[in-house]
């Protein structure tokens, strides 16, 4: 399986799902392109992507998930969000965005708009992956975080996917079960992989308790949840396909 083509993202909540395995990495959006290209016979993009494709293919068992908080999706604001001007988005992740989009249109119900920059140095910025985990550790006064992942949670009670490895259709067959193999040993190795980390302690803690990689039941539930949210806001076509889990 040397010669399969994969595309991850370069953040260190992927690297369980990585284990003895070679993968391009690069940001979500750009990876969402690679993959809708045909660059990838499978690669682990944001949820979002996945289901904008016109048969959705997800790998069972294993995804990039939380229960509650995340830490690396946030919103970062200097005033009560109620109040927030402007929230800056990260080009990076277009499911961390839609995600903002439905919380602050479905859930928080408030105006401030969703934009690309902003010179308001009151504006809140959504900051995504190591970036988000970097900024909480440094954080400077003034500044409050809201979590998405415990956004959600607390509105719908359930978890959230964020990332699902997708298959292309050049994908061979026994793609899912190397994937799988490569996550239950990746989720047995997390202590090595925050070994390596500058601060193995919080980087364990993240990986073991923020970051859910389990693909049950409820994560499902989850995603479909999070599809009939987008589909109310017309953020994902009408006609898109329920995604099938192989």
């Amino acid at each position: 399986m040397s010669s399969l083509r994969l595309g991850c993202v370069p953040y260190l909540n992927a690297r369980p799902l990585l284990e003895g395995l070679d993968a391009e990495l690069a940001v979500p959006s750009l990876l969402s392109e690679h993959f809708a290209a045909g660059r990838y016979d499978a690669a682990l993009i944001p949820v979002f992507e996945t289901l904008r494709l016109p048969s959705p293919r997800i790998v069972d068992g294993f995804g990039i998930c939380s229960l509650g908080p995340v830490r690396s999706v946030i919103v970062a604001h200097r005033q009560p969000l109620a109040d927030t001007t402007e929230i800056v988005l990260d080009p990076a992740s277009r499911t961390s965005a839609n995600l903002l989009r439905i919380l602050v249109s479905s859930c928080w119900k408030i105006p401030a708009p969703l934009v690309s920059q902003s010179t308001d140095p009151l504006a809140a910025r959504l900051l995504i992956g190591d970036p988000a985990l970097d900024f909480q550790r440094r954080i400077e006064p003034g500044w409050t975080v809201t979590d998405l992942g415990q956004a959600w949670f607390d509105w719908t009670g359930l978890p959230f996917v964020f990332a699902v490895w997708t298959l292309a259709g050049s994908a061979p067959p026994q793609t899912p079960s190397l994937l799988r193999e490569a996550a239950a040993a990746g989720l047995a190795a997390r202590p090595d992989i925050a070994a390596r980390e500058p601060d193995p302690p919080s980087a364990l803690d993240y990986l073991t308790r923020s970051i859910r990689y389990l693909l049950g039941p409820k994560e499902k539930k989850a995603i479909e949840t999070f599809r009939s949210q987008l589909l109310d806001l017309d953020l994902l076509p009408a006609a898109s396909p329920h995604p099938e889990f192989v």
